[in-house]
């Protein structure tokens, strides 16, 4: 026998979880019978491909029938306890009428309730018919049904990889593969057919539902007119380096996948639809592979700035940089500059006395950069619009997208980093007049030194973190000042007065912010942090934000004490946040 098939199965092992649209490939390891050496499936072709003696033949079954009885449609790994009255009248398909509780259907009523409106679309049974299906495998038109010990299966696919459809939701799946030799003209068999079973498909991930809360006008002031605005995100991604069992260990692998994930994260952002998105943690062979293409479906233009180093994960080397994109229909870039707080460091050091030089490169090289893109509005309603027969005014803006250092012993760090980035701005604003806007993952809470720096425009010399300043960087105090007039879009519902007649979302979002900062309770939510990292910051003679993207209250994304971000909903360990700008007042372009 010259091809033996040594074992088979899915990977993660028995119980693995299988989601509907992400791609499974089962892991069989084979040996030739004149070596003792073996090697997996990807190093054998599959039959009908290539003109290899021996192949290795693929076939993917979906169980008619569900194994256990009724399944929530919602979350497949679990039983179901109720089923929709209302689908049944309406004739749906009738195994996304199950839920597994009544808090399952009342949460996903918006999604649910689209199912009455879909009469007869569905056999009864609630599956396609056999000749209708769509297959994981694109080419895969039709397949036959078999029943084997009381089971009845329908064929899926043929090929080594499958990607599980709708129709498989709460289903078994099981692959068969077994050797072949084609030496005759046809294959033949070689030795037994190994068969591997999943748990029931899971859906798709849903990714969360959160509305645009626009913001109370000032008592006695009309509503801002948001004709001409747009909406900016910001959204550190947790690249897939960095998204481990080590680093996460309450969460199970499956919802740390990448291809889960990019699923997940894409539905999010493109169901928010913001009209700038900065990204963060984006790898660099994802946004290749992955974002630019996927958003550019979707009308993104996209910039990208790497980080200065790699790292070494799952047997390759890996970067994670800023990712900007914007709507083309509604911006243009003009100019974008790449800050790369490295090189600022190296030219810190000249200035440093060359005893402590190796020490100050080792504490301040940490590979972070910035993204600043400058952009112009293709059609802006101006609130100054020029007389009719004018020239056209040029309205533009900057962007600065930026990832400061994560490690919390290094707060002089990152003051530094925050320090450099703005006077970098100044300098920008110095040439051309615009507005500005500064999103990201800051790595610092509200009211630390690099928050003051931001939102205040300077650091009180007596502020806490100023005693750490081992290379004397931070010296004097008086230098940490800036003259952007910066202000956090999150932080103006909480800083102006709350009104009787506030909507009901309005008041809960105010509940949802620090206080003391009128920052959001959190962005960053693992089993043993919780805290506020992002912002995003606008200049506030120039624009006024309009709305907010809602917080969510943190049983949403973190319901057991020992768990937290990232979950099978929440694909990232930050959320995301996202305003609604208008311009206030006329700004001149360069």
């Amino acid at each position: 026998m010259a091809l033996q098939i040594q074992s088979a199965s899915f990977p993660g092992g028995p119980g693995s979880t299988i989601v509907q649209n992400v791609t499974v490939e089962p892991y069989v390891v084979v040996r030739r019978a004149d070596s003792a050496a073996t090697c997996s499936a990807e190093d054998v072709p599959e039959e009908g491909t290539g003109d290899s003696r021996y192949s290795l033949r693929f076939r993917w079954y979906r169980s008619v029938v569900n194994r256990g009885g009724s399944v929530c449609w919602i979350h497949g790994d679990r039983e179901a306890t109720l089923q929709c009255v209302l689908c049944l009248r309406a004739k749906a398909e009738v195994r996304k009428s199950f839920h597994c509780s009544t808090d399952c259907l009342r949460r996903h009523w918006n999604l649910h309730k689209e199912l009455h409106g879909q009469n007869n679309r569905f056999p009864h049974n609630g599956f396609a018919s056999e000749n209708g299906f769509q297959s994981g495998d694109k080419s895969f038109k039709t397949g036959h049904t078999f029943s084997n010990n009381g089971e009845t299966w329908i064929e899926v696919g043929r090929t080594r990889c499958y990607t599980p459809q709708a129709e498989d939701v709460g289903c078994i799946l099981k692959v068969d593969v077994v050797s072949c030799d084609s030496s005759s003209g046809f294959a033949h068999e070689l030795g037994r057919t190994f068969s591997v079973r999943s748990e029931r498909v899971r859906p798709a991930p849903l990714p969360p539902k959160r509305a645009l809360i626009t913001l109370p006008p000032p008592k006695g002031q009309p509503s801002l007119d948001t004709q001409g605005g747009f909406t900016l995100l910001t959204y550190n991604l947790l690249a897939d380096l960095y998204a481990t069992t080590d680093q996460f260990p309450y969460c199970p692998p499956w919802v740390l996948g990448w291809q889960y994930r990019k699923q997940n994260l894409l539905k999010e952002l493109l169901q928010y639809s913001a009209d700038i998105l900065c990204l963060q943690e984006v790898q660099s062979t994802h946004f290749t592979s992955f974002w630019a293409p996927e958003l550019d479906k979707a009308g993104y233009t996209a910039i990208f700035k790497k980080k200065t180093a790699e790292v070494y994960t799952n047997n390759a080397y890996a970067m994670d940089g800023c990712a900007t994109f914007f709507k083309r229909a509604k911006f243009s870039l003009v100019k974008k500059y790449e800050v790369e707080f490295n090189k600022a460091a190296l030219s810190l050091s000249d200035s440093i006395a060359p005893e402590q030089k190796k020490t100050a490169l080792n504490r301040l090289l940490k590979d972070n950069v910035a993204l600043i893109a400058v952009l112009e509005a293709l059609d802006p309603q101006l609130p100054d619009a020029p007389p009719a027969g004018a020239a056209p005014r040029r309205q533009l803006i900057c962007i600065a997208n930026t990832h400061i250092h994560a490690n919390p012993e290094l707060n002089d760090v990152k003051l530094w980093q925050v320090h450099t980035l703005v006077k970098g701005l100044e300098k920008i604003a110095a040439s051309a007049d615009i507005p500005m806007l500064v999103a990201g993952d800051f790595n610092s809470t509200p009211g630390s030194a690099a928050h003051s720096l931001l939102v205040k425009h300077k650091v009180d010399a007596s502020h806490a973190e100023l005693s750490q300043d081992p290379l004397g960087i931070l010296r004097p105090a008086s230098k940490l000042q800036h003259a952007l007039p910066l202000a956090s879009a999150y932080a103006a519902l909480g800083a102006s007065p709350q009104q009787r007649g506030d909507p009901p979302e309005v008041t809960r979002q105010r509940r949802r912010c620090d206080a003391k900062h009128n920052e959001p309770k959190f962005t960053n939510v693992t089993r043993d942090f919780k805290g506020t990292l992002d912002y995003i910051l606008y200049t506030s003679d120039s624009l006024a934000p309009a709305a907010l993207l809602e917080l969510p209250d943190e049983g949403e994304v973190k319901p057991r004490a020992s768990t937290g971000l990232p979950n099978d909903t929440w694909s990232s360990d930050h959320i995301a946040l996202m305003a609604q700008f208008v311009f206030r007042g006329p700004r001149t372009a360069a």
